[in-house]
């Protein structure tokens, strides 16, 4: 599933970012150009790529793409799955599977208009499913690893509490 391929672009970009010492020039930049081209039909730009985002038809869109909330549970889940990939290619940690499942928790009465009540996601919940002959202490320690230099579960954290819950080979094991 990870190639070994892959472990050389790890090692040279963590190399990479270990040489930076002045904290301005280890900031990035993530950018994304969005237009609402319909009633909520809207479309993202990023690099060379395009997203359609818009609401199901029960809230008046077009159901031609995921929502935006849809989006930020699948960024944290792409960015963790990233994250496990890099970590699990430099300790030689072997996957033949890996699923990371978000889920969020809101008030969606904080899109109305009455007081004190706010639309800001209030938990998480992240479950990461592994299948691998590995050690299970190794895939604890890179699953812990993850949660910690992962950008989208580190900006999770600070919203709310985050329960991280992970599956070996179908079985949920403590983290």
């Amino acid at each position: 599933m990870i190639s070994s391929a892959f472990k050389p672009y790890v090692e040279k970009w963590l190399a990479g970012i270990q040489e930076i010492t002045d904290p301005m020039k280890g900031l990035g930049t993530v950018r994304a150009d969005s237009e609402l081209v319909g009633d909520q039909l809207q479309e993202a730009r990023m690099r060379d790529y395009a997203l359609v985002c818009d609401e199901p038809s029960s809230l008046g869109g077009t159901d031609k793409g995921p929502n935006p909330l849809e989006f930020f549970m699948s960024a944290v889940g792409f960015c963790e799955n990233v994250t496990l990939a890099r970590f699990a290619a430099l300790r030689g940690l072997e996957l033949d599977s890996l699923e990371t499942s978000v889920r969020g928790h809101w008030d969606r009465r904080g899109q109305g208009e009455w007081e004190g009540i706010e639309p800001a996601f209030k938990d998480f919940v992240v479950e990461t499913r592994i299948t691998s002959s590995a050690p299970l202490d190794k895939i604890r320690e890179i699953v812990r690893t993850t949660h910690l230099r992962c950008p989208m579960h580190s900006s999770i954290s600070k919203i709310g509490p985050v329960l991280d819950r992970l599956f070996v080979n179908g079985t949920e094991v403590p983290l």
